[in-house]
């Protein structure tokens, strides 16, 4: 009774734990968000040949979705307090130890120590976010947070390397991790009450399908944005027009977050997920016409409204046919696997002048996940009728017997 009553009446505190945990969100995710800066970064200032800052690159989302992975099964057991400390201060640390560092697989090894510590900090934010009233909303919140410090980031990022070189990029990452600490007492030690009985429920096919959903969503996100400054060239755009596009699209994605934390669950997931899928589509079409600069600005900016406003639908399903409450923190494996699976699989079909395979793999994936969750959907919604139902047949069979 006492857990209704804080879910509709939610206490002070709860704000303030609310804020921590998108801090946590946009913090933990930073290092990715950012990940381009990285490597050009490391590759200008450190002398990184290609390969090896396609190593780093490779290093940083294998430590981040191994990460994502532990901490389906740690988030819901450690006190949330010293996780968000451990988690934030050890990212902070690798980035300052860092700093200075000369040698290829040192410094590969230092980013993706930092990585893994931001993946888990990013998996708890995400979890604390899954367990506010009306998650829907303070999904969007987050997704539109992360579009915003992408775009701050990225904007001073040219700066800071000319300024202070790959250093303060790296500041620019620890600093907000150091400061984000005093924000770890605020969180309750522990989250939303899981029955007992449900907390081996995380292999269900439902859950299992959501998963495979958002894996199939990231393979789509990821061939997109790893080839679409190529499809740019391949246009004949200059390097200037392609980024202005890219930053352009990247802003699209605020508005994106904040219509669907506007929106709530008054349409429901399944509706705005195809809503989403469509808009993906047109800017598939868009992108393979290659009419130009306008359809290629278009594509983009459609594509990542559509990326942002679907993502926190997505993780509203994710939670609704989850009953572990681990689920929502598993989500950044798919999302990094997913999209490392997208880049690879689009490689041996592109060529300097056709990505058309792209296009197709971004057409292919938006449907197939929309395909994943409407039967993922389906099934939970089945089995809560079957053990409604045989909830009643104990009811009457003990009402029975007692008369």
């Amino acid at each position: 009774m006492q857990e209704t009553i804080e879910t509709i009446s939610p206490r002070p505190e709860r704000t303030s734990s609310a804020a921590a945990g998108l801090a946590l969100v946009v913090i933990g995710a930073s290092m990715f968000n950012i990940l381009p800066l990285l490597t050009a970064g490391a590759a200008d200032k450190l002398g990184f040949s290609a390969p090896q800052a396609g190593v780093m690159s490779s290093a940083l989302t294998v430590a981040s979705g191994i990460s994502a992975v532990l901490a389906g099964f740690w988030v819901r057991s450690v006190p949330w307090p010293r996780a968000a400390a451990t988690a934030l201060g050890g990212m902070c640390l690798c980035l300052l130890a860092a700093l200075g560092v000369r040698g290829h697989w040192v410094f590969v090894s230092m980013q993706a120590a930092a990585a893994f510590f931001g993946s888990a900090a990013f998996s708890l934010g995400m979890t604390i976010v899954s367990d506010r009233h009306e998650s829907e909303r303070s999904f969007g919140t987050a997704v539109s947070a992360q579009a915003a410090y992408q775009i701050a980031a990225i904007w001073a990022g040219p700066s800071l390397l000319a300024v202070s070189g790959l250093n303060g990029v790296l500041i620019l990452l620890a600093v907000p991790a150091g400061l984000a600490l005093v924000l770890a007492p605020l969180l309750p030690a522990r989250g939303r009450a899981i029955p007992p009985e449900a907390r081996t429920g995380l292999l269900r096919p439902a859950t299992l399908l959501a998963f495979i959903g958002f894996a199939i969503f990231f393979v789509g996100a990821g061939a997109y944005w790893t080839y679409i400054e190529l499809m740019g060239q391949a246009e004949g755009m200059t390097t200037r027009t392609i980024a202005d596009c890219v930053a352009l699209s990247v802003a699209a994605g605020i508005p994106g977050g904040l219509l669907a934390a506007a929106q709530g669950k008054r349409f429901g997931s399944l509706p705005s997920l195809s809503f989403a899928a469509c808009l993906m589509l047109i800017a598939a079409a868009l992108l393979g016409a290659g009419d130009g600069v306008l359809a290629f600005g278009a594509a983009g900016v459609l594509y990542y409204f559509a990326w942002c406003y679907s993502l926190a639908h997505q993780f509203t399903l994710v939670n609704s046919v989850d009953a572990t409450g681990r689920a929502v923190a598993l989500t950044g494996a798919c999302a990094f696997f997913g999209s490392a699976g997208g880049a690879a699989l689009a490689a041996p079909f592109v060529s300097p002048n056709d990505y058309h395979a792209v296009v197709w793999i971004v057409v292919v994936a938006a449907c197939a996940s929309i395909a994943m969750y409407a039967v993922s959907s389906w099934n939970h919604g089945r089995t809560v009728r079957v053990n409604a139902k045989r909830a009643d047949q104990v009811l009457r069979g003990i009402g029975g017997g007692g008369a």
